[in-house]
């Protein structure tokens, strides 16, 4: 029993360990005493299920999110559930695999070019907030004491990558937000010619923007979903 109750505490403080690894912008807002027995809760419910501990915490900003917002003393902090998805992204960006260089021989081989499927980058994230938390996460990651944070415009639509392995978080415009979330779905090019707005009538030269950015570093093809409809690209 009391080897089992070691191997459990030994596990339980590796976890907490990811998780400060991970969150650092909200363990500073919460404070560690704060912000440890909230991980720790997390822990009891959200055991790890995998030995990388890389990939331990994904499901921490929605269990952040719930606690702020059933918690009367942690109303003044209902940010904290994106806050915390916009640290995840830039965890997973951290130690996400590298992309090899875009082929654009295969693209001009390709059959059906009505389903196409662009694939983001291994280190892409995409987040829309009604929070400033690009600006909180900087201004809790830096060595100065904490400032009032004020919005430009919101909600804000925010970009992580990892372009030359330097981690980069930048607002996007909505169109271009719009696009990058069709090719993270899943969507064909001849679904995201038929949609409407702006993304329609700037399709081409976007596609080749993003894929300039490294925001798009690869294609897949399905045959079997050939719609009939055409895409001039």
């Amino acid at each position: 029993e009391q080897a089992v109750t070691i191997y459990a505490n030994n596990v339980s403080a590796a976890l907490l360990k990811a998780l400060t690894a991970a969150f650092p912008a909200c363990r500073r807002i919460l404070g560690e005493t704060c912000f440890n027995t909230i991980a720790h809760r997390f822990i009891e419910h959200t055991p790890s299920t995998q030995a990388d501990l890389d990939r331990y915490g994904a499901s921490f900003s929605d269990f952040l999110g719930d606690w702020t917002a059933t918690r009367a003393p942690f109303s003044d902090y209902r940010y904290l559930g994106d806050l915390a998805r916009l640290e995840w992204h830039c965890h997973k960006a951290y130690t996400a695999d590298d992309d090899p260089p875009f082929d654009f021989k295969d693209l001009a081989e390709a059959g059906h070019i009505d389903t196409l499927r662009f694939q983001l980058g291994h280190s892409v994230g995409l987040l829309q907030s009604e929070y400033p938390v690009m600006e909180i996460r900087e201004t809790n990651l830096s060595d100065d004491d904490a400032s009032e944070v004020r919005a430009d415009e919101l909600p804000e639509s925010l970009l992580v990558s990892r372009p030359a392995l330097q981690l980069q978080v930048e607002r996007v415009d909505a169109a271009t937000f719009q696009l990058l979330a069709a090719c993270r779905d899943g969507r064909t090019l001849a679904h995201m010619s038929r949609s409407g707005g702006r993304l329609k009538n700037t399709l081409p030269e976007s596609l080749a923007e993003l894929i300039r950015r490294r925001w798009i570093t690869g294609f897949s093809t399905d045959s079997a979903c050939a719609t009939g409809d055409s895409v001039d690209v």
